[in-house]
């Protein structure tokens, strides 16, 4: 038994053939990047670390220092990302800040802490979350680890 191929059609066999082969070098790979880590809802135990992350239109850097039966001492500090109006900014005013370290109160459970406009500040999932109370808005944070 022989196979005959007709000219036009191992033509064409062979151009598909090509094609798909330089489609499929062209093609990037994908990059393998880890999942988002997300809350999952459930409070971990209150342990020394720092988290960072946006907060509203500031880049916070949050340190939990130390960790006691009743309260739990930390540092913050940030970075303004925008400003709302930068003519009317003042002259020699810097776009950070910083606070010494402050002492906050653990909650009953002592998973959480509350401070000054950071309450219910605890770890779910790595993730440091809580409640941040500015003046005219709430947010919700969740700040990734620094490794």
């Amino acid at each position: 038994m022989s196979l005959k191929f007709d000219k036009k059609a191992t033509i064409l066999l062979l151009a598909s053939s090509l094609a798909a082969a330089l489609l499929c070098s062209c093609t990037p790979e994908q990059p393998n990047y880890p999942p988002v880590r997300k809350p999952l809802g459930m409070k971990e135990p209150l342990r020394t670390g720092h988290w960072r992350g946006p907060v509203g239109t500031t880049q916070v850097d949050y340190a939990i220092e130390q960790v006691s039966a009743t309260t739990v001492t930390v540092r913050v500090s940030g970075t303004v990302l925008r400003q709302a109006n930068r003519s009317l900014q003042t002259p020699g005013v810097d776009n950070y800040f910083y606070d010494r370290p402050r002492t906050c109160k653990r909650t009953a459970d002592g998973k959480s802490f509350d401070c000054t406009r950071y309450t219910d500040m605890h770890i779910d999932n790595g993730l440091l979350c809580g409640l941040y109370e500015a003046p005219n808005q709430v947010l919700r944070p969740c700040l990734d680890p620094v490794p």
